[in-house]
């Protein structure tokens, strides 16, 4: 069986070929859900906010436009959606502070890192990272789990690809941040 490109499922769709949608949802669910989990680690929630993505996806369809790839422009409402469900399940308003860290705070941490086996630091790497606002392991996630480009990011998220780099860099200082204060036993062995 020939395999179809997004661009003539959603060309069968706008015809109305509502059946069409079907193989997207099939390839993009997992990597939605996926993207939703890492918001708001929650399994329900996850799927809730996905199974809406695709919702709201079908019914914007007309709108799309070939400017991005149907993935990005489909992990952009998946993103919003998933960032909405957070704030009115917490009814806070998302940020990034500013961290400061030093040169040889990062220096040591680098060190008391690479000092762990690779379970080790996966799984110290997993509490760091849940120890961040869920836009900030949702970006990091995106750009260094996924492989989204910087590009990719800024369509997802609706920020400018700037102020990505800047959440990213801030997002790592603060992971950093994070680290240190979980590896604290192992830094001070360190120093």
């Amino acid at each position: 069986m020939e395999k179809k490109t997004d661009e003539y499922y959603i060309r069968e769709i706008l015809k109305g070929d509502s059946g069409s949608f079907s193989p997207l949802v099939e390839k993009y669910s997992h990597l939605a859900f996926s993207l939703s989990m890492k918001i708001l680690n929650q399994r329900e929630d996850a799927e809730e906010a996905a199974q809406d993505a695709f919702i709201k996806a079908y019914n914007s369809l007309s709108s799309f436009q070939n400017s991005s790839a149907f993935k990005t422009w489909f992990f952009r409402i998946v993103y919003n959606t998933s960032i909405s469900r957070l704030r009115t399940r917490k009814n806070i308003e998302v940020k990034i502070d500013d961290v400061k860290i030093s040169d040889a705070e990062i220096q040591a941490t680098e060190s008391a890192i690479g000092q762990l086996n690779i379970n080790e630091r996966q799984k110290y790497l997993q509490i760091g990272l849940d120890r961040l606002e869920p836009d900030e392991r949702a970006l990091l996630k995106m750009y260094y789990y996924d492989d989204f480009s910087m590009d990719e990011v800024s369509v997802i998220t609706g920020l400018t690809v700037s102020n990505v780099k800047v959440k990213i860099h801030r997002s790592r200082k603060k992971l950093l941040q994070e680290l240190r204060y979980v590896l604290k036993d192992e830094i001070i062995s360190i120093l």
